[in-house]
C-alpha cells in the first residue's frame, strides 16, 4: 500500500508541473555551471564535471539526478564557453525531464590578478516526458479493501511529452582580500578568495504544462557566496583553509537557505552543511550534508581530478523514512589546455585573469 500511495502522488506531481521544483545538488562546486553560467570558463583551461544524485533511497520509485558537463576559459573570447546536459527521473521512472544547454560568459578584468567581474547568458533546450502513462495510478482506480480494481476516469494527454527552449542569466564576482593590510606581495597566499554570484533560471518562464494548459515554469532565483581563508603562515608549502559558504534559493513559494564551512589541506577536504527555510525555525530544518574529497595532479599539473561524496541527513518530518540522499561528483580538469594565446591581447588578458595564490593541489570548491 505505501507504494501504491507513492505512485499515485507522483502521478498528481506529474501532471501538476505548476508544483515542481528544479533539482539541487549538495555538491554545487562540483557542478557550478549548474547553479551560475558566469562559471563557465572561470578558470582557464579545459574543466569537465560529471555527477550522480539518489535522492530519498528507502522511498520506493528513483529519484534520480545525473549532470554531465565541459567548460573552457579562453582569454581569445574574452571569457569562457560550456556546454551542460541535465537528466532527472521522478518516481517509478516515468516522469523524466531533460535539459541540454550552451553557455557564455564574459570576463571582464577590473583589476589584474585580482578583480574579475563574469557575465553570462545560458541557452537551453528542455524536454519533459511522461514514459509509461499506464504506470500510474489514480485515486479513482482504489477501492477501500481490495485495492486497484476500478478503471479511472482521468484522461491520458495527447501527447505524453512536451519541448520548450529555456534561458537563464548570470554574474558572478571573484575577488581577493589582503589578510593583515600592509605592503604583502601579489604572491602571498595570505589573501581571502571570495566569490559572490547571483543567477535567474528560467526566465522568460516556459509553457511546461502536458495537459495543453498554460503552465509556466517558475524562475528561480539564485545567490551564492563563499570565501577562502587560509590559516597557515604565507609560505607554508601546503596551507590549511577554511571556506565559509552561503547559498540562498528562491523558486514560486519555495525559499531556502543553504549554509556551510569546508576545511581544506591539498589534497583532502571536509564539509559540513545546514539547509533550512528562511525562517531559520526548528520546524523548518531539511537536512544536514556532509561532504568529503580528494584532489590529485600529475607531476608537472597539467592535468587534475577531483572525487567528491555527500551525504544528505534528513531532518525534516520525512525523517526516518527516506534514509537520507546520497552524491558522487568527479571533476577533471586540463590546465591552460583548448587555447592558444597568440595575439598579445590574449596574452595579457590570460596573465592578468583572477588568480587565488593558492597552491593547486588544493580541492577546488571556489
Amino acid at each position: 500500500m505505501r507504494k501504491l500511495l507513492l505512485i499515485i502522488l507522483i502521478g498528481i506531481l506529474g501532471l501538476n508541473e505548476a508544483l515542481a521544483q528544479d533539482p539541487t545538488f549538495t555538491q554545487f562546486y562540483a557542478n557550478r555551471t549548474y547553479i551560475n553560467p558566469a562559471y563557465a570558463g572561470a578558470d582557464l583551461g579545459l574543466r569537465f564535471n560529471f555527477n550522480y544524485r539518489n535522492l530519498w533511497t528507502a522511498i520506493p520509485g528513483d529519484f534520480s539526478t545525473y549532470s554531465g558537463g565541459v567548460d573552457m576559459g579562453d582569454p581569445n573570447i574574452f571569457g569562457g564557453i560550456g556546454f551542460l546536459a541535465v537528466a532527472s527521473n521522478e518516481g517509478e521512472g516515468q516522469l523524466q525531464t531533460q535539459r541540454y544547454s550552451f553557455m557564455y560568459s564574459y570576463r571582464l578584468i577590473v583589476i589584474p590578478r585580482m578583480f574579475d567581474l563574469h557575465f553570462a547568458l545560458d541557452a537551453a533546450y528542455m524536454k519533459k516526458e511522461i514514459k509509461d502513462w499506464n504506470a500510474f495510478i489514480f485515486s479513482d482506480q482504489l477501492h477501500p479493501i481490495y485495492g486497484n480494481i476500478n478503471p479511472t476516469s482521468v484522461e491520458q494527454p495527447e501527447r505524453l511529452f512536451v519541448e520548450m527552449p529555456d534561458f537563464t542569466v548570470g554574474t558572478m564576482a571573484r575577488f581577493n582580500i589582503k589578510m593583515g593590510g600592509g605592503a604583502r606581495s601579489m604572491r602571498s597566499r595570505k589573501m581571502v578568495a571570495n566569490t559572490l554570484g547571483f543567477s535567474a533560471h528560467h526566465i522568460t518562464q516556459p509553457n511546461e504544462s502536458l495537459l495543453g494548459r498554460n503552465e509556466k515554469m517558475p524562475i528561480r532565483f539564485l545567490g551564492h557566496y563563499s570565501a577562502l581563508i587560509p590559516l597557515s603562515k604565507s609560505r607554508a608549502k601546503n596551507p590549511f583553509y577554511l571556506s565559509p559558504n552561503l547559498m540562498y534559493e528562491h523558486q514560486r513559494n519555495l525559499s531556502t537557505m543553504n549554509v556551510g564551512m569546508y576545511a581544506l589541506r591539498a589534497p583532502v577536504m571536509i564539509g559540513v552543511w545546514y539547509r533550512n527555510e528562511m525562517r531559520f525555525e526548528a520546524n523548518d530544518t531539511d537536512a544536514l550534508m556532509f561532504n568529503v574529497g580528494v584532489r590529485g595532479t600529475n607531476r608537472r599539473k597539467s592535468f587534475m581530478y577531483q572525487i567528491g561524496y555527500s551525504y544528505d541527513l534528513t531532518l525534516s518530518r520525512l525523517a526516518g523514512s527516506t534514509s537520507g540522499s546520497h552524491e558522487i561528483a568527479v571533476i577533471l580538469e586540463i590546465t591552460r589546455a583548448g587555447f592558444n594565446s597568440k595575439s598579445r591581447i590574449a596574452k595579457k588578458r590570460s596573465r592578468n585573469c583572477f588568480n587565488w595564490h593558492g597552491p593547486r593541489s588544493t580541492p577546488k570548491i571556489f
